[in-house]
């Protein structure tokens, strides 16, 4: 029985990076260390393990500019090959890529790997003429990612909230925060695990505090459009209670269910004061609850009926 996970603690580190030096570079006579590169920090790993917990695949997938991700380092040990390994390694890497919001990946694949890519969905776009780091051929390979609008209600409004934030809150951009899902009641964020974690591998109390602000935010920004009310949105005050770590590719979910307040206030030219709760949920469930305050200012008489950034 194998088992895919993605390498974590310093053992299992070591075990994926020892694995990807001996299938890929061992053969070509380069040193340890080798297999390594700048990018391996912010990336998303992944390797399978046999039932003695030894590596047997491996895998990465960095995020590059431009909504374009590429996967490297792909490699399977020759004892177990045709069983589909490397294809769940690629498959869950391109499953990341996706949920992060890229439009295509790609990969320098060797020579000997085109047809298994090929296979894959990935076009050969010729080979590679510019100098790489081992004497292998390599080729270009592309594979366009479909966007998957799974939005259930305002797609359109969605789009337009998580340009805004990227546009006037650059720090929601580095963290990669995503909008995943709203319903007209629910409204739910995202976030990559990598960069955001701490030094424990849990998820940073400062990236979920932040996400769970811009999430009562999204969902406030959001019902002011459903009422057609324009205003400013400003936290107020917050407060967030921990109850335990937060693991796994965290979400924030806000409900309609949770808010109180008067937005009518509104309409007559007056501040309104709205309370919202927002939960932050991990792998393994809830890992705090973070409680909003925040106040939405009147919009201006000649201003139009847009809410604003702030």
């Amino acid at each position: 029985m194998y088992h895919l996970r993605v390498p974590v603690t310093e053992s299992e580190l070591a075990a994926y990076y020892k694995f990807r030096w001996e299938m890929l570079r061992k053969p070509l006579h380069q040193p340890e260390g080798s297999e390594r590169d700048a990018y391996d920090a912010m990336a998303h790993h992944q390797m399978v393990v046999d039932e003695q917990g030894e590596a047997v695949a491996v895998g990465r997938l960095y995020i590059n500019a431009d909504n374009e991700a590429s996967i490297r380092f792909l490699a399977v040990n020759p004892n177990v090959q045709a069983k589909g390994l490397g294809t769940l390694v690629a498959m869950t890497l391109e499953s990341v890529a996706r949920q992060e919001g890229v439009k295509r990946v790609v990969c320098s694949a060797r020579e000997d790997a085109v047809e298994f890519f090929a296979k894959l969905g990935f076009i050969n776009q010729g080979e590679i003429t510019t100098p790489q780091t081992t004497p292998v051929r390599h080729f270009l390979m592309i594979k366009p990612i479909a966007t998957l609008d799974d939005i259930l209600h305002r797609p359109d409004w969605c789009g337009q909230l998580q340009q805004a934030w990227y546009d006037h809150i650059p720090l929601s951009e580095k963290m990669g925060v995503r909008i995943s899902q709203y319903t007209g009641q629910r409204f739910v964020t995202t976030m990559p695990e990598n960069g955001n974690q701490n030094p424990h591998h849990t998820l940073f109390a400062g990236s979920l505090f932040s996400l769970a602000t811009l999430t009562g935010w999204g969902l406030i920004w959001l019902l002011l459009r459903e009422r057609h009310l324009g205003g400013t949105i400003v936290l107020a005050d917050a407060h967030i209670r921990y109850s335990s770590p937060v693991t796994g590719r965290p979400r924030a979910i806000a409900d309609l269910s949770s808010i109180s307040g008067d937005l009518d206030r509104l309409a007559k030219g007056r501040k309104a004061r709205v309370q919202l709760d927002v939960q932050l949920m991990g792998e393994e469930g809830e890992g705090a609850v973070f409680e909003g305050t925040y106040l939405v200012l009147p919009a201006s008489a000649d201003a139009p009926l847009e809410p604003s950034i702030n």
